[in-house]
This record gives C-alpha cells, structure tokens and sequence, in this order.
C-alpha cells in the first residue's frame, strides 16, 4: 500500500510541475521533490523503514500445520 502512495506522490508532483513550469514556477517541483526523497532517504537511514519490513516479515511467517516436504533422492 505504502508504495502505491508513493507513485501516487510522485505523479501528483508530475502533473503539479508541468503546471508550475507553465506559470514559470519552474524552481517549486524540484524543491518539493528534494523534500520528497530527503524524506525517503531519512526513513532508510534512520531505520524505521526496516523495521516495517521485519514487523511484516514476522507477521507473515506463521508455520503450517500438517507434514512438511521431504527431500527424496
């Protein structure tokens, strides 16, 4: 979901910067990009996006009941 937002965000800005460059407002799309990826970057590095990915990693990983596969050789 979180990447849908993402391209969401990133065509919104497209569509606003072709508006923008039109009214010679050419400057603004490139600043709100720069806070949009400063604020990606900041995510990873500061760690949270990772540990969103462990919490959806641990949630998932449930083991099934029954019998597991065998290897024959």
């Amino acid at each position: 979901m979180r990447q849908v937002i993402n391209y969401l965000a990133i065509s919104i800005v497209s569509i606003g910067s072709y508006w923008m460059y039109t009214k010679q407002w050419g400057a603004v799309p490139f600043l709100l990009l720069s806070i949009f990826f400063f604020y990606k970057a900041y995510d990873e590095v500061s760690g949270r996006a990772q540990k969103r990915r462990t919490a959806k990693e641990i949630s998932r990983s449930t083991a099934p009941g029954g019998k597991k596969a065998e290897i024959i050789t």
